[in-house]
């Protein structure tokens, strides 16, 4: 019994130390299968529509899932690829070109970085243009597509002529305006930011729509004296090969008639070792970013 019970707990042993060994072995051929390019053979969307005998929303709704399963499979995934998914959505949308979630979710699954998406903001603007064109009435894909402008392309000139687009169209709601005048003065073109807003200011639907657009006028107004206060500090920097040292420096060199103060009242504060210039941390300013 003794030399019998020796026996088994060697092979429980090598047993033990098999699958300890093959455990890895096996991790890596799933990890390897995952990521795997899964590659299946896709019908032309002429073909599924001649095919479809007048299903064809009951078809895009079906391929619909198989696009959402696709990149739910590779998403957050390194190195993952998605031509498929791009080729699933173009038949999704070919087959029912009013499928709205089929090119909103689809321009994000598209428009996301890697490994979140395929970082393909192209496609994703190419994918919104065709839903723009099928479905005109639809502001939010024109909104889309200004965010992706924004968000992935970061081309602030092209997403605000976009949202100012947005804003015109007659069933967006009136706050696409204060998203256009906004990108605008990211983009630098506080002109058509500073008439976006005077005209909010004028003619907002409400007192506090208004007071916003006040305070976005008093900031592009302070975004623009730090401007010119920059280039007189730069100015002195290059006449005496260093920083001024305070803003009475600059009075007394004829560059400044007084200390500067902000749109309501608070002094811009000069940094003498860096030359940078600041809204005072008091102040309830802030300047126009995204």
């Amino acid at each position: 019994m003794r030399g019998q019970s020796a026996i088994m707990g060697v092979l429980l042993a090598l047993a033990v130390g098999g699958v300890v060994e093959l455990g890895p072995r096996l991790e890596e051929r799933v990890v390897a299968y995952q990521q795997r390019e899964e590659t299946v053979w896709l019908p032309s969307a002429a073909t599924l529509k001649r095919w479809s005998f007048g299903f064809e929303g009951l078809l895009a709704d079906l391929y619909w899932l198989r696009a959402v399963q696709y990149y739910g499979r590779r998403a957050f995934r390194p190195g993952a690829r998605f031509e498929q998914g791009i080729q699933l959505l173009e038949l999704v949308t070919t087959l029912d070109p009013h499928f709205l979630a089929a090119y909103r979710f689809g321009a994000i699954f598209l428009a996301l970085p890697p490994p979140q998406g395929a970082g393909r903001p192209d496609r994703a603007l190419a994918l919104l243009d065709r839903g723009i064109a099928a479905n005109p009435e639809e502001w939010r894909l024109l909104l889309d597509k200004g965010f992706v402008l924004l968000w992935d392309v970061r081309d602030y000139a092209k997403a605000a002529e976009v949202f100012l687009q947005v804003s015109r169209h007659p069933r967006a709601p009136t706050w696409t305006w204060d998203l256009a005048a906004a990108v605008y003065a990211r983009a630098g073109r506080r002109e058509i930011a500073r008439r976006i807003w005077r005209d909010r200011l004028e003619h907002g639907e409400s007192e506090q729509v208004r007071e916003n657009a006040r305070y976005q006028l008093l900031c592009l107004q302070a975004e623009e004296e730090l401007e010119r206060l920059h280039a007189i500090v730069r100015a002195f920097q290059r006449e005496r090969g260093r920083w001024p040292a305070s803003w009475q420096e600059l009075i007394l060199a004829g560059k400044l008639k007084h200390p500067p103060q902000d749109p309501l009242g608070y002094p811009y504060q000069l940094d003498s070792a860096m030359g940078a210039v600041r809204l005072s941390a008091r102040s309830p300013l802030i300047l126009p970013r995204l």
